[in-house]
């Protein structure tokens, strides 16, 4: 059993990078994908608060495991799919996780330090790139909901940025108290 689905892993591989060699890299879905993510990483960047720049980068070091996580188990469970791929060997460089949903999470997390307003900010914040930015993806082609819904995406977004706050904030307090 195991010998027939490695074979049929391979087969898939295999399609799957000569799909992307031949019809996907350096296609317009392709540009896309690299002009987003560089255009976020510009921009975090630029917006980096400087005094706190080792723990907002840990921030988005943490966003970055947490959204791929999620997107992997995502693409596993077929939730949804990227007809593009930046990257064909992993999931998590593609048009939405690789940079743009990390940066915009370290970025809330860097301009709300507070439970309060950090509320509100990911409830906002993931309303904004739930019911408009995932549909701006699927009107691209760069994202596709298969068993999944804009809603769905809005709870396990605001779960994600809870999961950064925690993590970031046991880290930071930690560090304070070994400082």
């Amino acid at each position: 059993m195991y010998s027939q689905t490695n074979k049929m892993g391979s087969k898939y591989h295999s399609l799957q990078t000569d799909i992307w060699l031949h019809h996907d890299l350096f296609s317009l879905g392709w540009w896309s994908i690299v002009i987003i993510n560089v255009l976020f990483f510009i921009l975090f960047i630029l917006l980096i608060d400087r005094y706190r720049t080792l723990l907002i980068s840990f921030a988005f070091v943490v966003s970055f495991v947490v959204v791929g996580l999620g997107n992997e188990v995502g693409s596993y469970f077929d939730f949804w799919s990227y007809p593009h791929q930046f990257l064909i060997f992993t999931h998590r460089f593609n048009a939405v996780d690789f940079a743009v949903v990390p940066v915009i999470m370290a970025m809330t997390y860097q301009y709300f330090s507070k439970w309060k307003p950090y509320l509100v900010a990911i409830v906002i914040m993931s309303a904004i790139m739930c019911f408009i930015g995932i549909p701006i993806f699927v009107f691209l082609g760069l994202y596709k909901l298969e068993n999944w819904n804009y809603f769905y995406s809005f709870l396990v977004t605001v779960l994600m940025f809870l999961i950064l706050k925690i993590i970031a904030d046991f880290v930071r307090d930690k560090s304070k108290k070994h400082s």
